[in-house]
């Protein structure tokens, strides 16, 4: 594109996310608007994101992956986080594990309580209809006409039914819908895959860009430009300006937008002035309230390598299940790790404090970790499917518990005023000692259910740390030894109630303190949800596409009042 002086729009949205690209699609479809989104990464587009097996080959790629670190943990022994973050259209919808999860329906009526109106289950669930186009539900729990496609998780075999079994046989209920009427049991997921593609937000909501939304890609988003105290545009690239004659709308993510914002002149004083940055409003709230799905992966080994996806990252397996797939869209290629999941109440069966994802390999995500080990040629040529780290996946059971609503709260802060410089991240995992508590019933409860005959006859045994933690000190710190992130950070910027200290937004996700600003993305969550947030933020975009175009929200609906 041939840059003029300035570029102008009606609406200017930085970064096209699960949320953004959702958003541009709803405002451009009023044809008297010009939008633009601004993204830092490409068109999204490639091979393997489409293909929902070829995760290996976006995690810790710096074209696809922002590949943030945390700061160094106190709970985790010193350890590091490596924490994916999708750079592209379609951002961390091009990486995640594609389930199609929301949060319980007390979860939005705590934030509707909370003293933000319109936010309640109730008022949501139209939005999340009008997201979803379920192949394989019909009822008032679900949309089937949305952009956003989903059906039964495909990569369901023999590992799979033998861990729902094993559930239902230590106690837990089989569930049939975990977006329905109850949450706290086990049983197979959707996911948002329809005829073997990854549905992203950028592949589900801009297949045909209209043409009043211009796209512009490979763009770094450096900091708001403002008039006063009036957002008026974006800077990027070191200069150039994209001009918004309404709104400028952040949509970068938990990490991405309090980091804008703060580069902006929003957010903690102090701390901006450490950085050189004249405050323009002092929100104390920006960065922080940082929550994360914090995660405990447990292994178990097997010598089945029949019954695992590990089994695939052999050259020649790998080269076949990829034909299969580029074919017909089929076979193992066409599905995500995850297709079954158990939800677990330790206190209340409406709200689950723990996820409990089962995959049939043993995997090592965190890159931050090793270095890459010596494999076999066939295995190191193929091993990027259906693997993300560094490490190859070998044959067995991972369990990865993740704590729904933890209690420990982080930051994000600037490590400089430079816009190219990465964030502090810092999850301050365990720093309420709750959580430790919840985790450990947790590991408890997976190990009833592993202990199972309909499980345990394909296993061989906990694997590494897990192997000889066998009293509560030595569980907890084989927590602290394996903990990573459930990839789920929230709430950095988040929405809260007229006199809440820590709020950044109000219940129509503006900015306080300055005019024509919003936040539409996970960092506006008010508080952690029980459930993977992609579906989530799809159903936040387009009710703030309602509201910035100032149309009447859907009426509100619940089906339990009707049950």
């Amino acid at each position: 594109m041939i840059w003029a002086r300035r570029l102008k729009f009606d609406y200017v949205i930085a970064g096209a996310g699960t949320a953004g690209c959702t958003l541009a699609a709803r405002l451009a479809e009023d044809p008297s608007l010009k939008v633009c989104l601004v993204e830092a990464g490409g068109p999204g587009r490639d091979l393997f994101i489409r293909m929902p097996a070829g995760n290996g080959f976006i995690f810790g790629n710096p074209k696809l992956d922002w590949g943030f670190e945390s700061v160094p943990q106190a709970g985790l022994n010193g350890r590091s986080i490596y924490f994916p973050r999708g750079k592209a259209l379609g951002g961390s919808s091009i990486m995640n594990g594609m389930i199609y999860m929301r949060g319980v329906p007390d979860d939005y009526d705590r934030w509707r309580d909370s003293g933000l109106p319109g936010w309640g289950f109730s008022d949501l669930l139209p939005y999340f209809r009008r997201s979803q186009g379920a192949q394989n539900r019909n009822d008032a729990w679900h949309g089937r006409h949305g952009p956003v496609k989903t059906e039964l998780s495909a990569n369901f075999g023999i590992l799979e039914q033998a861990f729902v079994d094993a559930s239902v046989k230590a106690g837990h209920q089989l569930l049939d819908d975990f977006n329905g009427a109850e949450r706290t049991g086990v049983g197979r997921t959707d996911s948002t895959v329809y005829r073997g593609i990854r549905q992203s937000s950028a592949i589900a909501y801009l297949q045909r860009p209209p043409g009043n939304l211009t796209i512009l890609k490979y763009h770094r988003i450096d900091r708001v430009c403002f008039e006063r105290k009036r957002a008026i545009g974006i800077e990027i690239d070191s200069g150039k300006q994209i001009l918004a004659t309404r709104e400028v709308i952040l949509c970068q993510g938990a990490f991405g937008t309090p980091q804008t914002l703060m580069l902006s002149g929003i957010g903690p004083k102090d701390h901006l002035a450490s950085h050189g940055i004249s405050p323009l409003v002092d929100l104390p709230g920006v960065g922080s309230n940082l929550a994360d799905h914090v995660d405990v992966p447990m292994q178990f080994g097997s010598d089945r390598m029949d019954l695992s996806l590990a089994r695939y990252q052999r050259l020649d397996k790998a080269a076949a299940l990829m034909a299969r797939w580029l074919l017909n869209g089929k076979g193992p290629g066409r599905g995500a790790f995850f297709s079954v999941v158990l939800f677990h109440a330790l206190r209340d069966q409406e709200l689950p404090e723990l996820e409990v994802f089962m995959t049939p390999m043993v995997i090592d995500e965190n890159l931050t970790l090793d270095e890459d080990e010596k494999t076999p040629l066939l295995q190191r040529l193929g091993r990027r499917l259906l693997v993300r780290g560094r490490k190859a996946a070998q044959p067995g059971v991972q369990i990865d518990i993740n704590l729904e609503r933890p209690r420990s709260l982080g930051t994000v802060r600037l490590a400089s005023n430079h816009p190219q410089d990465a964030p502090l991240i810092d999850p301050n995992y365990y720093s309420e000692p709750q959580d430790l508590d919840d985790l450990l019933q947790g590991v408890k409860a997976v190990r009833e259910v592993m202990a199972q005959k309909q499980i345990s006859q394909y296993l061989t045994g906990e694997m590494g740390v897990w192997k000889d933690a066998k009293s509560d000190p030595e569980i907890l710190q084989a927590i602290r030894a394996t903990t990573y992130t459930g990839h789920h950070p929230c709430s950095t910027a988040r929405m809260g109630a007229a006199g809440d200290p820590g709020a950044v937004l109000d219940e129509r996700l503006r900015v306080k303190g300055v005019e024509n600003l919003r936040v539409c993305d996970a960092a506006a969550m008010p508080a952690q949800i029980t459930g993977n947030p992609g579906a989530t933020v799809f159903a936040m975009a387009e009710k703030a596409a309602d509201m910035i175009l100032e149309r009447d929200p859907l009426p509100p609906e619940d089906p339990r009042i009707h049950a």
